[in-house]
């Protein structure tokens, strides 16, 4: 399967443990396009909820060229490291200046 950095895709994230993210839901593949094709399976993702939590590291999502039917938010905290195996199915993508948002918010994080 071929991902690229940007892309969204329907996600079973497991059960979340604490205040983790779980279940299924859309996650944003961050992992740079080199990493995700030497990695073979495993991408990093951020998680999309439909809530406004007013937070700064939610950073907002635009619906066009995707398949989410409300407004979300990518979930810059909530980063972490999955196998692909975990996608259900894609939902289109989000701008390159998108992933440049959500990058730089994981910085300021780090």
């Amino acid at each position: 399967m071929k991902v690229q950095q940007g892309d969204i895709w329907f996600t079973n994230l497991g059960d979340p443990i604490g205040t983790e993210q779980g279940s299924e839901r859309p996650t944003v593949i961050i992992s740079s396009d080199d990493f995700n094709r030497i990695s073979r399976d495993l991408v990093i993702v951020v998680p999309l909820t439909t809530r406004d939590r007013g937070w700064d590291s939610h950073i907002p999502v635009a619906l066009d060229q995707t398949r989410l039917r409300k407004p979300s938010w990518a979930m810059v905290q909530q980063v972490r490291s999955i196998s692909i195996e975990r996608f259900r199915f894609p939902m289109g993508r989000v701008s390159n200046e998108m992933v440049d948002q959500i990058v730089a918010m994981l910085g300021r994080l780090l």
